[in-house]
């Protein structure tokens, strides 16, 4: 249980933040995927409202970063807001933006990787590993992996400084991932779903026929959930893409992206998370609704197996070894 379970579906970013102000103020925070209409922005209003150090926004639409930048200025004029370019499918862009970070603040507290965009069309990336995938695969996680790993440095500084040690990093995702196993057979999702496919990599069978809309060969939704809020992140769904993802909403009623900040929020700054071991898996906390939420991970998502084999292919598409 975290500290306030009387969170819920309905609190808003607003409402955590105020509960956590003690533990926002002064902080460092890098928050990824910023744009008016999305989740990023009302997180980072909701953080700015309680005083952190440093507030810095990366994402890959400049005139979309500045709107936000420039109305969390005229809200909270005190805050010292900082805007980094950032586009998590070029690996030039991503260390370009990880030197600039650094450069900024030498302390990062907080990192929260809420980047992540839904495509229908398949895009194949080598990496620099020579290792091809999706391109939706590569912005959703490999690129997040190589800016934490970038970061690392001012995410140990922090942690060493902290009595408790505590740094975070906060990973947005979604029950999405339940959609598809991990295909480590083929990153680039150019088999079928099923014939040719491992079978601990396959979809499951019940899937709703929305969920297996296929474009070109290409099955979008699967390919997302390598990784229920209406945000931009649908923007470049059709409309029977757009119609399936409304489906999912709980009785039909969508979060604002206020409410859909708090469990983000819960998880950057809850001083309980660091306390209580009993809801972790692998050293890690999976959160829905302001509260843990482990019995919503898929089975793969629990597998310490898993989460290893991904780590160390990771590793080679970016031809690195983590520090970690």
């Amino acid at each position: 249980m975290t500290s306030h379970p009387e969170f819920n579906a309905k609190t808003t970013g607003t409402e955590a933040a105020e509960a956590f102000a003690k533990e926002i103020k002064g902080k460092n925070v890098v928050i990824t995927g910023v744009s008016p209409s999305g989740i990023g922005a009302s997180t980072a209003l909701a953080i700015a409202s309680q005083a952190p150090a440093t507030l810095i926004l990366a994402s890959r639409t400049q005139a979309k970063l500045n709107t936000v930048v420039s109305d969390i200025r005229k809200k909270y004029p005190s805050v010292l807001v900082k805007p980094v370019a950032l586009d998590l499918s070029s690996i030039e862009s991503i260390r370009s933006a990880a030197a600039e970070i650094t450069s900024i603040i030498h302390r990062l507290d907080i990192l929260i990787n809420n980047a992540g965009i839904t495509l229908q069309t398949r895009d194949p990336v080598l990496t620099p590993g020579g290792i091809t995938v999706d391109l939706q695969f590569f912005t959703n996680h490999v690129g997040p992996f190589l800016l934490t790993e970038l970061l690392l440095p001012t995410l140990l500084t922090a942690g060493s400084n902290s009595p408790k040690g505590d740094c975070r990093i906060v990973n947005v995702s979604s029950h999405g991932h339940r959609l598809s196993p991990i295909r480590f057979s083929d990153y680039a999702f150019e088999s079928d779903l099923y014939d040719g496919v491992p079978e601990d990599e396959r979809p499951p069978t019940d899937l709703p026929p929305g969920f297996l809309q296929i474009t070109n060969g290409y099955y979008g939704f699967i390919g997302y959930g390598q990784r229920t809020i209406d945000t931009g992140l649908s923007r470049g769904l059709d409309e029977q893409g757009r119609s399936t993802l409304s489906g999912t909403a709980p009785a039909g009623i969508w979060k604002s992206i206020d409410q859909g900040a708090a469990t983000t929020i819960v998880a950057a700054f809850d001083p309980k998370l660091a306390d209580d071991a009993g809801d972790v898996v692998d050293g890690n906390w999976y959160l829905a609704d302001c509260q843990f939420a482990n019995e919503k991970l898929a089975a793969h998502a629990r597998d310490p197996k898993c989460a290893q084999r991904l780590w160390d292919q990771t590793e080679k598409m970016l031809d690195i070894v983590s520090a970690l």
